[in-house]
């Protein structure tokens, strides 16, 4: 799948997501699916670049993640995601094989050694960081603007997978 398209992401610090939904509401949104949970296994080079990149604001960047829904381990899937300001291009790949909760970070990083898949190949990466969050899903009335609203936000640093971080910010994001 290839997908363009235009973003823009708010980071509302402690807002409650309830508020937010009360304004999508007010705003003509609906909610388009249910709610679900997401994991996601953000890749890097060994210099980090691509996280740099984001820090240091370049216009043109890249994120390259495994990503899973809801612990369905069956259906993971490969995301390269392009932006150039607030323009974002993403390819994503379903990944050909089933884990479940206990090895998926040994059999990601054996799928990653393989090299089996364009996206990653001549990137030289590695597994940095793990996340998982809430989302929410919703249209517009005209069904041309989607939101999302993330909360119970997640990450730990996979060279130490003990160190949790928990943040409390709520994310609006239009796509």
């Amino acid at each position: 799948m290839n997908e363009n398209r235009i973003e823009k992401k708010f980071v509302l610090g402690k807002f409650k997501d309830d508020y937010l939904r009360k304004q999508l509401l007010i705003n003509g949104f609906t909610q388009q699916y249910p709610d679900r949970n997401i994991s996601s296994i953000y890749l890097d080079t060994l210099n980090y670049n691509f996280a740099r990149d984001n820090i240091n604001g370049v216009s043109e960047r890249k994120k390259i993640r495994f990503r899973w829904y809801d612990d369905k381990f069956e259906k993971i899937f490969l995301e390269e995601k392009s932006k150039n300001n607030f323009t974002v291009s993403k390819v994503v790949n379903k990944i050909n094989f089933i884990s479940n909760k206990k090895n998926i970070l040994n059999d990601l990083a054996k799928f990653l050694l393989s090299n089996k898949t364009k996206i990653i190949k001549n990137q030289n990466c590695k597994m940095v960081l793990k996340t998982n969050y809430k989302r929410s899903y919703w249209i517009s009335s005209d069904k041309k603007i989607r939101a999302t609203i993330d909360i119970d936000i997640n990450a730990s640093n996979l060279s130490n997978p003990i160190s949790k971080l928990k943040l409390s910010d709520t994310i609006l994001e239009f796509k």
